[in-house]
């Protein structure tokens, strides 16, 4: 079984976790893959949603993650054990994730001068940039910061989903601006995001 990858993603160097026997190539991957995280879409994204200090915990976090590929992965919202480039050593994925955890706990009780779209876009990084999981990490990280903007009655980025999953322009531009918030410049996501608002 092949796969292919666009520039920034995480190949998938094990395949011993995919449960579907019957997917034998990328366009199987990508349709099986669809169908499970469109389900997680509207299960977090179409309903109300709490205010962030009520959710955003790692063990929620950690169920998004389940939600969006257990149909397709035993290592859904399991916190990977290997290195991937990008991504954080395994063990410092836990730490990492509880400091944005307290990140955002101090937003919601007004600390720090940053706007919702700025927080949802250092949010939406962190995760990238911490890379808990094989794979997936880069959809994950879409769907909770957007669930954070939904939780403020902010409209979320219109994600141009199919672009993302493949090389070109859109693909560049995104990977280009999470790179510059890699530097603590966030501005570039951010004018990104708010460019794909609905």
């Amino acid at each position: 079984m092949k796969f292919s990858y666009p520039e920034g993603a995480t190949p998938l160097d094990d395949i011993s976790g995919l449960k579907p026997a019957w997917v034998k190539t990328q366009e199987d991957l990508n349709n099986v893959e669809a169908e499970n995280i469109s389900n997680a879409v509207s299960k977090y994204l179409l309903k109300s949603v709490n205010s962030p200090q009520q959710w955003f915990n790692i063990p929620f976090l950690q169920k998004i993650h389940y939600d969006m590929f257990h149909d397709v992965w035993e290592w859904a919202g399991k916190f990977r054990t290997t290195q991937t480039c990008p991504g954080m050593k395994p063990y410092q994925i836990y730490g990492a994730l509880t400091h944005l955890c307290d990140d955002v706990t101090y937003w919601c009780q007004g600390g720090g001068n940053l706007t919702i779209v700025e927080q949802a876009a250092k949010i939406h990084h962190q995760l990238v940039y911490i890379h808990p999981y094989p794979n997936g990490n880069g959809r994950f990280s879409r769907l909770v910061s957007d669930r954070y903007l939904k939780a403020y009655k902010y409209s979320f980025p219109n994600w141009p989903v199919e672009d993302l999953n493949k090389d070109g322009q859109s693909r560049k531009q995104y990977i280009s601006a999470l790179k510059s918030a890699d530097l603590g410049n966030y501005e570039p996501l951010v004018l990104y995001m708010m460019g794909l608002k609905r």
